[in-house]
């Protein structure tokens, strides 16, 4: 599976036709636009994979994409916290297991 992620262009130079300087995720990073038939100026949105512009995309899609992965997060947030409630609650278990086989 192969993930695009949406950054925006700033304004910026990087001494080289085909790069150009972008935000993923609000860190700047330099992108290779030489995949893309026009080059995209500062403010447009592109959909970025390995560092190369896939394609330039609207505002709207760009939230679109940033919201779902956005979704993704919180819900691998979620699995994550109830993995963690899970073996909390194993080593508990754990802890008055050995506890009672002391008392005994």
């Amino acid at each position: 599976m192969c993930l695009g992620i949406p950054a925006q262009l700033v304004a910026g130079e990087t001494d080289h036709p085909d790069l150009v300087m972008a935000e993923v995720g609000g860190v700047p990073r330099t992108v290779n636009v030489g995949l893309l038939d026009e080059r995209p100026g500062p403010g447009d949105w592109i959909l970025v994979h390995m560092g190369f512009a896939l394609n330039v995309m609207t505002p709207e899609e760009a939230a679109d994409a940033l919201a779902a992965l956005g979704a993704e997060r919180e819900a691998e947030n979620r699995e994550a916290d109830a993995m963690q409630a899970a073996m909390d609650a194993a080593a508990a278990a754990e802890e008055e297991a050995i506890a009672a086989r002391w008392m005994s």
